[in-house]
């Protein structure tokens, strides 16, 4: 325990993120539960025969889509008749998925746009239908799904607009709600989710590889489950809407839309969902990593929620009472409930709240990342903090507990160098929080 001094802490925590990352790989995802052999494609545990004349289509929707679409095109091989699949575009420059670069045969990649739905996301939505429109009840239709799913691909009720759409979905993220709520909404307004794409692929079967970004790994809310056979309940989006004070300000058409009934729509064969990845593959590579560097390792919660600055808070107190050679993990997705007018994200306010609760600890030092590598509408990850950037912040003339009173973590974390700057990494496990504690050096 003498071997952990404080002054390596960047070092551990690049340890720890890069393990936790590896572990949340798309492709190995799909690698690992994806097999084609001459009469079947073996889906995880489901072996599913493929007649000689059977084609295998693929559509892909989130974040990590470039990645698993990569891989699966590798394993399908010449019996993938043609894909679609969505490519994130990130941060003011519109930088995207690396995995983009090489795109797969026989796949068409669209930019679109997250967190909030853009024209590319309804170009992907209407290649999705095309494609579709073509399957026949011998084929096979593979969905590869993961988190950023619900805006980078989206095919709207009839009347209702993108600019509709893009209102209400920043309206909804600025209320606090969280994700759950969220895609009660999106859902109800999609031809896409709740089942949607599914009920397209009619009559052929379909079988889908789901990444979770979401806690407890619920598949109706992953991407708004588009292969999860679900009802439509407009009243319960409308209750969302009334609880958050966003009935009023939506739309005509959205208003419209769920006011009245509506039934499921097309049948659909009863698609096969498999869970590939999620935070918890990130939670223990994270704890096998630290356990390595000679931490002693406790997972506090792979189900993270509420406020980040209140999360963020607690989790640093803590951490202050935890002894020398501890490693305290949690894994999930907190939500920001915006009130003010700065610049950050979920991440970079938990971080800078936690590095307030932990002024005055020495040895004490916190990471939070999230595992796609953009944290809100900022070209950061998130942030390593410690007891000491309070004061560091303070002596370059800012005020960090007014910065975090103002949603304006960024500049602030920014400032003192305390910004993870990953780049988009192609994948979606939701986020990581990382807190260790050192001896007296």
């Amino acid at each position: 325990m003498s071997s952990l001094r404080f002054q390596d802490h960047p070092r551990h925590f690049q340890a720890i993120r890069r393990a936790a990352l590896l572990a949340a790989d798309p492709a190995q995802a799909v690698r690992r539960h994806l097999r084609l052999s001459r009469s079947a494609l073996h889906a995880g545990p489901h072996p599913i025969p493929l007649e000689p004349s059977a084609r295998i289509w693929l559509v892909g929707l989130g974040k990590a889509a470039p990645a698993m679409s990569g891989a699966a095109a590798e394993i399908l091989g010449d019996r993938l008749a043609a894909g679609v699949a969505t490519v994130a575009r990130h941060g003011p420059q519109g930088e995207v998925d690396r995995a983009a670069a090489n795109p797969p045969a026989r796949v068409q990649l669209i930019l679109a746009e997250h967190p909030v739905p853009g024209p590319g996301s309804l170009r992907a939505g209407r290649a999705a239908a095309e494609l579709l429109a073509a399957v026949r009840e011998v084929d096979l239709v593979v969905v590869l799904v993961s988190g950023g799913g619900s805006a980078l691909m989206e095919l709207p009720l009839p009347g209702i607009g993108l600019q509709d759409l893009r209102s209400l979905n920043r309206q909804l993220l600025a209320s606090g709600a969280d994700i759950a709520e969220i895609n009660r909404v999106r859902r109800a307004l999609s031809q896409i989710k709740a089942g949607g794409l599914a009920r397209m692929a009619w009559p052929a079967r379909v079988v889908a590889l789901i990444l979770s970004d979401v806690v407890g790994d619920r598949l109706s809310l992953v991407a708004s489950g588009p292969t999860v056979l679900v009802g439509h309940d407009p009243a319960v989006a409308r209750q969302v809407l009334e609880r958050r004070r966003l009935w009023l300000s939506a739309s005509d058409p959205i208003r419209r839309a769920l006011e009245g009934d509506r039934s499921a729509g097309h049948r659909a064969r009863r698609p096969v969902n498999i869970l590939v990845g999620s935070n918890q593959l990130m939670l223990q590579a994270a704890a096998e990593a630290a356990a390595g560097l000679g931490f002693q390792v406790r997972i506090v919660s792979h189900r993270m929620q509420g406020e980040a600055r209140q999360v963020g808070a607690h989790f640093a107190a803590r951490l202050r009472r935890a002894p020398p050679g501890s490693c305290l993990i949690m894994g999930g997705e907190t939500t920001v409930t915006l009130n003010g007018s700065g610049r950050g994200g979920r991440n970079q306010e938990l971080a800078l709240a936690a590095s307030l609760e932990l002024e005055g600890a020495a040895g004490r030092a916190i990471m939070s990342f999230a595992s796609d590598g953009v944290d809100g509408p900022t070209e950061a990850a998130g942030a390593v903090v410690h007891g000491g950037l309070p004061d560091l912040a303070r002596g370059l003339g800012l005020d960090p507990a007014a910065a975090l009173a103002d949603h304006n973590s960024h500049p602030a974390l920014q400032a003192v160098g305390a910004l993870i700057q990953t780049g988009p990494t192609g994948t979606n496990l939701n986020d990581l929080v990382v807190g260790l504690a050192y001896g007296p050096d």
